[in-house]
């Protein structure tokens, strides 16, 4: 079952180019949005292979955001996250739960780039409206022909 789960796990975390936050706001709500995916090698072919690169930890998840956005506020706050991968139409889903960390080299942070990130980040990867954050999972589950199950030692 493990296996299968890690196959289930590689599988959507290369074939979605969208995943879903989950951050806790201010009332300590759930607060879900949309981001961009940057192991998604056909939507993020640069990234993707900087990432693989950097980390060997395949379930490590990297997120692109705005330091000013409201998600890095709810961060600031309260670091526990969610993170959801699917493909809906074939009834395959995985969330990874685990703290969000702010990623500080920037020498990964210039690796990672993308040149048409500026439209996001006008002063390129040294921008300070420009954080990485990077979740390793404490938390795996998983929906695909029954429950999908893992725990993470640190």
């Amino acid at each position: 079952m493990k296996e299968e789960t890690e196959n289930i796990v590689r599988e959507l975390m290369k074939q979605t180019s969208t995943a879903y936050l989950a951050t806790i706001d201010e009332k300590g709500f759930p607060y879900i949005r949309a981001v961009f995916n940057l192991k998604c090698p056909d939507s993020f072919p640069h990234p993707a292979k900087v990432i693989s690169e950097y980390d060997d930890n395949q379930y490590t998840v990297y997120i692109s955001t705005n330091t000013s956005s409201i998600k890095m506020k709810h961060i600031n706050e309260r670091n526990n996250i969610a993170v959801y991968f699917s493909i809906p139409s074939e009834g395959k889903g995985i969330m990874l739960q685990g703290q969000a960390e702010i990623v500080k080299d920037m020498e990964f942070k210039e690796k990672i780039w993308v040149e048409n990130w500026t439209q996001y980040y006008p002063k390129g990867y040294s921008d300070p409206d420009f954080t990485m954050l990077k979740m390793k999972p404490k938390y795996l589950k998983g929906w695909y022909r029954g429950h999908l199950e893992l725990r993470f030692n640190d």
